[in-house]
């Protein structure tokens, strides 16, 4: 094995970590942020009471999912996509099509990170109304998400994509 294919090979595997742990955190927030709106209808229906902090607990952690399951989808190139031209085209043309794709996808997760950067820097100092957290955490999701973008597309473009994540499925199936 070549030492350029070992290179690739372990930031292959580095990517792969990092995409765990996105993943990780996604789930955690997604069941953050339910578990809190549960509370909320549960107690405001049930008992009379609504919390005052829920609903920026549920925007904080829906935000930040929703940046990071972006950047998953980047990588797993599970977005939408109209490949009737791709398909079309000859091999090699459909291969620098997807190329610049690629390409684009990156720089607009660096435009993403560079634009996300200026609102948290407007935000330093602010806090959130009802739990007091500084509001550049919330803002933070969109250059962090946006790096995220720009890294897994660019990993598409130097490496290909990765193969897809294997899941098990009920009775011992191997899934996609």
């Amino acid at each position: 094995m070549s030492e350029r294919r070992e290179h690739m090979s372990g930031l292959r595997g580095a990517l792969g970590l990092l995409a765990g742990a996105v993943r990780g955190l996604v789930v955690l927030l997604v069941g953050v942020m339910l578990a809190v709106l549960a509370l909320q209808v549960a107690l405001r229906y049930a008992f009379g009471i609504a919390l005052g902090w829920s609903e920026e607990l549920a925007l904080l952690c829906f935000s930040w999912a929703t940046l990071l399951a972006i950047a998953l989808g980047v990588r797993e190139a599970v977005h939408v996509r109209l490949d009737l031209l791709v398909t079309a085209l000859p091999r090699p043309l459909a291969h620098a099509l997807d190329k610049f794709v690629a390409l684009a996808v990156a720089a607009a997760g660096g435009f993403i990170a560079w634009a996300g950067k200026a609102y948290v820097v407007d935000s330093f100092g602010a806090t959130s109304a009802a739990i007091g957290y500084p509001t550049a955490w919330l803002y933070a999701c969109a250059p962090v998400g946006g790096v995220l973008i720009a890294v897994f597309a660019l990993e598409h473009l130097f490496m290909g994509p990765p193969a897809p994540p294997s899941v098990a499925l009920p009775g011992g199936a191997p899934g996609r």
